[in-house]
């Protein structure tokens, strides 16, 4: 019985998202920061991209910054693959870094954020890539910062210096066990 009415409250959201009635839209969005599924992130990418009043723009951002469900992620990262939503690239990659989620095994969506972006994207990709360094072994940094220098001439050049920067993050990352013996050293 719980799970039908959750799938009833879920499909009701849903209605609310694709109705052009501000204040039901809202309404759910507000909801959504409290009992939200992860499911309905695809609309509100959709919303993000026909949406025209402010307030609801501000509001579905700030509801994709406070994100706290991992499995969030992962549709985070398809989305920001996914070019139907090249639109609000922007505001998901910046999502990411702010709500904190675990980005690690979508390292690679951020790196082509970077190699094929604009600057803004770049910007906050660079941030999501930087907090998921500590999430990759060794082998795994050394083989992303490879990777990047293999593109770096694939890369617009008013981005060439936070691509560089990137790799030196990369190539410098320590695990917070090791920088405290070094420390201690």
């Amino acid at each position: 019985m719980d799970q039908e009415n959750n799938k009833s409250r879920l499909k009701q959201q849903i209605q609310s998202l694709r109705s052009n009635n501000r204040a039901a839209i809202m309404d759910t969005l507000k909801e959504l920061r409290s009992e939200g599924d992860v499911s309905v992130l695809p609309d509100l990418f959709t919303l993000l991209l026909i949406q025209e009043d402010k307030n609801i723009l501000a509001e579905t951002s700030a509801l994709l910054n406070d994100l706290k469900e991992q499995e969030a992620a992962k549709i985070l990262a398809d989305a920001i693959a996914d070019p139907a939503y090249q639109k609000i690239k922007t505001i998901l990659v910046a999502a990411c870094w702010q709500n904190g989620l675990s980005y690690g095994k979508h390292i690679d969506t951020f790196v082509n954020v970077i190699v094929s972006g604009g600057y803004s994207e770049a910007i906050e990709a660079f941030t999501v890539i930087e907090e998921a360094v500590g999430e990759l072994g060794d082998r795994e940094r050394q083989q992303l910062a490879s990777s990047l220098k293999s593109k770096l001439r694939k890369v617009d050049d008013q981005l060439k210096p936070l691509f560089v920067e990137l790799v030196r993050v990369i190539e410098s990352y320590q695990a917070p066990d090791t920088k405290h013996q070094a420390l201690n050293a």
